[in-house]
């Protein structure tokens, strides 16, 4: 019988200076620090903030920089009795509780970390972010930045228009559809369409047409502005979807990129393809829905890491 996989993404993020984010924050000594909290008490370890707890945790047999960061569960899971159809609450002892788990591998430079969720409700990359903030392992405010490849990091910035905008959501696990969170109108409109419909694939494209017509020239110009003022505004929303959910398929703009003052040429934005992830076949009995085995994990992370170092150098711009 083959193996039976379960696919997980791997998402790469830089740890950065909330002060500074632009700027390359020296590589820190994380596999000492991580040690510094092996051995600390559960509640010296323990984070509440933005309404969860978070615990994280280091495995003295693994000897790689690594740390597992776990969300106490909060939901009441059902027992059944597969005899009689009976259900019935999950008992636990007092000391003893359900939690989701993601986990981080530390890389050996330029402050990157990859991480891998074992389930949709283990933390993201928000909770990364607080749980690192509430230990203050560093002495400053952090930031965990999207690793992104370094040939197209700056391209919107740089867009002087924008010709189209095409988005696609696509349906995520039968139940664990994520509530896309949204600060733009675009997003607005996405988020509420995937929910109103999450059986379905939604494709959006706003596009200023090429016709020309007597006014045309006017027309098109400040087409072309509004949809970069709105491409600025949804990639924010694109960039938290992205972290939080597998729902984006699609996310890209054709845009005119200015190049040191010359004439602008014209590029296309990818907003998925240009985020560095990596995609991980975990065995299927090595997984029990809410965690992966640590062993498994961290093989695979460091695996990916390695296929992908070259890459991930260059853009956060770590000496090859």
């Amino acid at each position: 019988m083959a193996a039976r996989n379960r696919d997980r993404t791997v998402h790469f993020y830089e740890i950065v200076d909330a002060k500074a984010p632009r700027a390359r924050m020296e590589h820190r000594g994380w596999a000492e620090r991580l040690q510094g909290i092996r051995d600390l008490p559960v509640a010296d370890r323990t984070v509440n903030a933005g309404g969860e707890t978070l615990i994280g945790a280091v495995d003295p047999l693994q000897p790689a920089p690594h740390l597992l960061l776990v969300k106490v569960r909060k939901d009441a899971p059902q027992l059944i009795n597969f005899d009689d159809g009976s259900l019935s609450q999950l008992q636990l002892a007092a000391n003893r509780g359900l939690v989701d788990v993601t986990t981080l591998y530390f890389l050996r430079f330029g402050n990157v970390i990859a991480t891998m969720s074992g389930g949709i409700s283990a933390p993201r990359v928000r909770a990364l972010q607080r749980w690192l903030n509430g230990m203050n392992l560093i002495g400053e405010e952090i930031q965990l930045r999207p690793v992104v490849d370094a040939r197209s990091r700056d391209k919107l910035a740089r867009a002087v228009a924008v010709d189209s905008l095409t988005i696609r959501v696509e349906p995520e696990a039968y139940d664990s559809p994520s509530a896309l969170r949204s600060s733009s109108d675009i997003g607005s409109a996405l988020s509420q369409m995937h929910a109103s419909y999450p059986d379905m694939v939604i494709t959006l494209t706003l596009e200023v047409p090429k016709k020309r017509r007597w006014s045309w020239p006017r027309r098109r110009s400040r087409g072309q502005r509004q949809l970069l003022d709105s491409t600025n505004a949804l990639s924010a929303d694109i960039g938290d979807w992205l972290d939080n959910s597998d729902a984006v398929h699609t996310a890209r703009a054709a845009a005119h990129v200015e190049e040191w003052h010359e004439q602008a040429n014209d590029e296309k934005i990818d907003f998925v393809a240009e985020r560095i992830t990596a995609k991980c076949r975990v065995p299927l009995e090595a997984t029990d829905g809410h965690a992966v085995d640590l062993h498994v994990a961290l093989t695979e992370l460091a695996r990916v890491a390695l296929e992908h170092e070259r890459t991930l150098r260059a853009a956060v711009s770590a000496e090859v």
